[in-house]
């Protein structure tokens, strides 16, 4: 455990830490506390200079000795050595579990003068992404060699950057001002002599962990095209969705503006359409000083294409996007197919994982860039398989374990400190915690979480009724599908945080499932079984089919009273063995015929409902299908990432990169392809493909345990 001296500065000195988190729903969230507009979007440059002498420099040279920096800020630092940009962090967490990493340091420093530079960052916004807004902001920096002189720290605010809110709250615009900046403060020879001293955060209340997941990689690329549309207007294409943001420079004479918008699509004239479908506005100018300026944003976007205008004449010396994403190293997990649209789905699906996983999962990088749980349970799998790195899952595992502080039911949403929760997602936290197992056979994590799963099902059994079904749970959402427009017609009346009185199947066939994978979780830890829940699970399965398995259609209905029977309400029930196992396969052959009437998400449960009762080829089938309900009118309307819904039509706030539709992956890999994960086995799978005999052509290779796995046909 590291517990170093955080500093601060003068405007958080005497500022008390406030606690934003509570229930969503919560009669008293009008208290919580919001931070004033002046400690809002603070971007605070801080630097320490310090001298090392030839002997230090030999060591480094020799590895006799390692230099490193530990280092963390609340909300967010860019650290530079010497002018080097080094890394940037650390993922988002909540303060008594707070992330520091530790950086290797030895390459970018040299003898005699030296500097620490940290751009450090305090959004000051309740949202998704950050615990912000609690008035805590400061940071912490020790490096792991001694120094003749302790490191004082120097602190000023920037004037640089404005702008007003997008997305949920998600980010501020950048209108930079280069006028206001200062390229060189982050160079030993820099004149720091006119600011200020940080001072000692006397608030500090975190507890610092190590960051158990890799740092982000970031690097630049060229666009694919650069066109001029009009005089003193250029159209610059990524060649894909990314995630990043447009860099330039440019020689010019101060004053110049240069209008730049960015977005994911191009609007019907030909422009950028800026004015996303997913409530993002990307319109932001930059403001040129005398000379050579550049511009390399702060934040970063989810866009494809970027706009730039200009009313006068400037020379641009240099055009470029930088991306950011967790590692992922693309020859992991690479897939060849006679069907060229399966190779398609896979690689929107794979670059949906690339360019959505950061520094958490999110559910996309630009309108709320939050990670949720139901989300997380397709992105894991995928981001697994894509990279065979499960570190990522077992920190989202913790983070939303530790979301029990604020509810035991758990949050939807974490670490932000922007309260959202949905029974649905909540109720999914076991298959979380198995697919963690699947992948790593790792025995002790289930010890770890057991009792966490076990608190968040006594939670929702508070809405439980005399046969033990769950009746109103309204102190959450109840989600069944989103969007609300694909949920196949479901027969009982679900509002945004409204939940009508009554029963219904969605809710407590996945309340069911929880109980038998935590059951199948808890068998694997004790070697005496829990009779006591394998009792309320008979029971509760049996008072499920009472009240909505239909005899005469051999489905089930979608609540109590209804006759009507969806997707959903069919599909859950299969997934998790509670359909009888009379009717299983007349389920799964009349949820072929239906189709994917559903969202993007329930797809992967439906497709992994047909592979639980060996429909492989209808699977298949359903993957290469080009109805409206499909990856195939992803790819027709130009996605080169997995969009939230089908179509850019289907839902009115369309994310255009959405890892949660990237279920695919795991469906090829597992279902197709036959690689079956098995902890029990020597290998951690086994392999029993189910390639379509009408398939020609089919090679996957894919990395598990650092070892490479094919298969070819």
């Amino acid at each position: 455990m590291w517990n170093p001296q955080w500093y601060t500065i003068d405007s958080f000195l005497n500022r008390i830490p406030q606690n934003v988190f509570h229930k969503e729903l919560d009669s008293n969230a009008s208290n919580i506390p919001t931070s004033p507009d002046e400690l809002q979007n603070l971007h605070v440059l801080a630097r320490s200079s310090f001298i090392l002498n030839h002997k230090d420099i030999m060591a480094i040279k020799t590895r006799r000795q390692i230099f490193s920096l530990n280092i963390t800020a609340d909300d967010y630092y860019k650290l530079y050595v010497n002018g080097h940009f080094i890394a940037q962090g650390p993922a988002p967490s909540y303060h008594d579990s707070y992330y520091y990493q530790t950086l290797n340091l030895g390459t970018y420093l040299t003898e005699g003068k030296n500097v620490f530079a940290v751009h450090l960052y305090y959004q000051g916004v309740i949202n998704r992404v950050w615990n912000s807004g609690d008035d805590r902001f400061g940071f912490a920096a020790e490096p792991s060699f001694s120094l003749k002189d302790k490191l004082v720290w120097k602190y000023h605010i920037s004037s640089a950057y404005s702008g007003c809110l997008t997305g949920y709250d998600t980010q501020f615009l950048e209108n930079f001002d280069s006028r206001k900046w200062d390229e060189a403060w982050n160079l030993p020879d820099f004149d720091d002599s006119t600011w200020k001293k940080m001072a000692p955060a006397s608030w500090q209340d975190y507890t610092l962990i190590p960051q158990p997941t890799k740092a982000l990689d970031i690097y630049q690329i060229r666009p694919s095209k650069i066109k001029e549309i009009k005089p003193g207007t250029f159209l610059i294409d990524a060649g894909e969705e990314i995630t990043g943001s447009l860099c330039l420079k440019a020689k010019v004479t101060s004053g110049q503006k240069v209008r730049i918008q960015c977005g994911e699509e191009l609007d019907e004239s030909g422009n950028v359409r800026f004015k996303m479908r997913c409530n993002c506005t990307y319109d932001e100018t930059w403001t040129l000083d005398n000379g050579i300026c550049t511009l390399v944003p702060y934040d970063y976007k989810g866009l494809r294409y970027a706009q730039i205008s200009t009313e006068e004449p400037i020379e641009f010396l240099d055009i470029y996007f930088l991306v950011r994403h967790y590692p992922m190293n693309e020859s992991f997990c690479t897939l060849k197919c006679s069907d060229t649209l399966i190779e398609n789905i896979f690689q929107i699906c794979k670059n949906g994982v690339k360019y959505g996983v950061q520094e958490q999962y999110m559910d996309c990088p630009t309108r709320e860039k939050g990670q949720y749980l139901g989300d997380a349970i397709i992105t894991s799998r995928s981001q697994a398989w894509l990279t065979d790195d499960t570190s990522m899952m077992l920190k989202a595992i913790d983070q939303f374990a530790s979301s029990a502080r604020i509810c035991p039911g758990l949050m939807s949403v974490v670490p932000g400190s922007t309260m959202q929760e949905i029974a649905d997602f909540s109720l999914m936290f076991p298959l979380l915690i198995k697919q963690y197992y699947l992948f790593t056979g790792d025995i002790d994590t289930i010890k770890i979480y057991l009792p966490v799963i076990d608190r968040m099902l006594e939670h929702f059994s508070c809405f439980e009724k005399q046969e033990g079904l769950l009746y109103t749970v309204n102190d959450k959402w109840n989600l069944v599908d989103w969007p609300p427009n694909l949920r196949d017609g479901y027969d009982f009346e679900l509002g945004e945080r409204v939940v009508s009185d009554g029963c219904h199947n969605v809710i407590n066939a996945l309340y069911i499932g929880a109980y038998k994978v935590r059951q199948e979780l808890y068998n694997l830890v004790f070697p005496t079984p829990d009779l006591g829940t394998e009792h309320k699970i008979y029971q509760l399965e049996q008072a499920f089919l009472d009240k909505f398995y239909d005899p005469e259609k051999h489905l089930m209905t979608d609540a109590e009273y209804s006759t009507h029977t969806s997707l959903m309400s069919n599909t859950y029930p299969l997934y998790f063995g509670i359909t009888p196992q009379s009717d299983r396969n007349y389920t799964a052959d009349w949820i072929y015929k239906k189709g994917v009437s559903c969202g993007v998400m329930h797809s992967y449960f439906l497709m992994k409902a047909l592979a639980g009762q060996g429909h492989y080829e209808q699977l298949y089938d359903l993957l290469l299908s080009k109805n409206e309900h499909s990856y195939y009118t992803m790819i027709q309307e130009g996605a080169t990432t997995c969009f939230e819904a089908w179509g850019k039509e289907q839902k009115w706030n369309t994310s255009l990169c959405h890892p949660w539709a990237s279920g695919a992956i795991s469906i090829l890999i597992e279902d197709i392809a036959g690689i079956r994960l098995n902890p029990h086995s020597k290998t951690g799978y086994k392999l029993e493909p189910h390639i379509p005999d009408n398939v020609k052509y089919f090679e996957l290779s894919v990395r598990f345990r650092d070892k490479l796995i094919h298969v070819k046909k």
